[in-house]
């Protein structure tokens, strides 16, 4: 009985081609031939060191920048805030703080000067200002936090940079017995009367 075949077997792979050979002209090949030097040493023979070229050194890094002028540190809260003068004469510190407050506001009111502009228009409500009562008493960086506009804000700003031109100047605040700047906010009150 005849088996049935069931696959052709593959046929055989195709016959490499055969190799191109390339023919080469018949030319003589002259190799460079290193000239001979005599390099053998006699006593006499002088023999200079090589020079060899010496790394220039990389220039030194550039000094560093000066440190930045040592700016006072300016505190908020110390153990002994600044006071307007003129309440030394009081007993308790508490006193005292509270005369100097009074007598701040006195000394405000009666050198503030209510805009004209403000006036006429009705401009009333509460500007606040912060400044820096330095190590010597005097008032410094006058700034405007909150204005109410018609110039109200300048004018309490020109009342404060004021209280350099008294006869006093503030007891500055202290903390651990010497003294420090201080930054102090103030509320001004612009109230039109009647």
């Amino acid at each position: 009985m005849d088996i049935p075949r069931t696959a052709e077997p593959p046929p055989p792979p195709p016959p490499p081609p055969p190799p191109v050979i390339q023919e080469v002209p018949d030319t003589e090949i002259i190799e460079d031939k290193p000239e001979f030097v005599d390099n053998s040493v006699q006593e006499e023979t002088k023999v200079d060191a090589p020079v060899v070229e010496t790394k220039k050194a990389p220039p030194p890094p550039p000094p560093p920048p000066p440190p930045a002028p040592h700016e006072e540190e300016i505190f908020k809260v110390v153990e002994q805030m600044p006071r307007f003068p003129g309440c030394e004469d009081k007993g308790t510190e508490k006193e005292k703080e509270d005369c100097a407050k009074t007598k701040m506001l006195e000394y405000i009111y009666k050198n503030l000067k209510y805009p004209a502009i403000a006036r006429e228009n009705g401009v009333e409500g509460q500007v606040v200002l912060q400044f820096v009562v330095d190590k010597d008493g005097s008032i410094t960086d006058t700034k405007i936090v909150r204005d109410i506009g018609a110039g109200c804000g300048e004018a309490a700003s020109t009342a404060v940079t004021g209280m350099n031109n008294m006869g006093k100047k503030w007891i500055p605040g202290k903390q651990r017995g010497r003294p420090v700047r201080v930054l102090y906010t103030l509320p001004v009150k612009f109230k039109l009367e009647g």
